[in-house]
């Protein structure tokens, strides 16, 4: 269509042609040409994006829940006001507009995800694993296999995000901790599981 359009204004080609040489149907290139936009990015009835934006916001979801990033509810109307803006346009969102937007889109799904604090989500990044495990080489090599012990800690606080695997948990980033109730899950290198525990808040 691009290629189309270029030859029409640049080169002096008929519409007609142009609908020849490149396949399209010449009524399509006469509507773009007096600048209607294609179907997929235009804005549909009672509806707040298009379906590119539709199909981006969705995919931008699944990704991030890939990489355990999972977007919580907030997080998801929050993106979707940021479109708007960009357009300039001031609609506002429906109280409901994320649970239709889910409805519309059948490989997103919700589920329960675990809060951690935003200073441990943070300070998990490529550089402090590399560095944990150029030191254990060297520092903690006397260490036995059976003595190693990975531990990990959540809470019982939930928050509901999207999924395309509801099978998998998600982890939510957040500002403290203020679960009241936590649990720890451990498992040694060699591949057993340790007895899980639950700490619970003093009063």
């Amino acid at each position: 269509m691009v290629d189309a359009i270029f030859n029409i204004t640049e080169n002096g080609l008929s519409q007609h042609r142009a609908a020849q040489k490149y396949g399209i149907p010449q009524q399509t290139i006469s509507t773009r040409f007096h600048g209607q936009t294609a179907l997929d990015d235009q804005v549909q009835p009672n509806r707040h994006l298009s379906r590119n934006q539709e199909a981006k916001l969705a995919s931008w979801i699944l990704r991030k829940e890939s990489l355990d990033h999972a977007p919580s509810h907030s997080q998801i109307r929050a993106c979707c006001v940021a479109l708007l803006k960009q357009q300039n346009k001031k609609q506002e969102l429906g109280r409901n507009w994320v649970t239709k937007f889910i409805k519309l889109h059948p490989e997103l799904k919700t589920k329960p995800g675990r809060c951690q604090e935003a200073n441990r989500f943070n300070s998990f990044t490529p550089r402090a694993v590399h560095w944990y495990f150029d030191i254990g080489e060297e520092e903690y090599r006397w260490i036995k296999a059976e003595n190693t012990v990975n531990v990990d800690e959540g809470g019982l606080d939930s928050l509901v995000v999207w999924s395309s695997d509801p099978k998998r948990r998600a982890i939510l980033k957040g500002p403290q901790s203020h679960n009241r109730t936590s649990f720890i899950e451990a498992i040694i290198v060699d591949g057993h599981a340790l007895t899980p525990g639950t700490i619970f808040k003093a009063k």
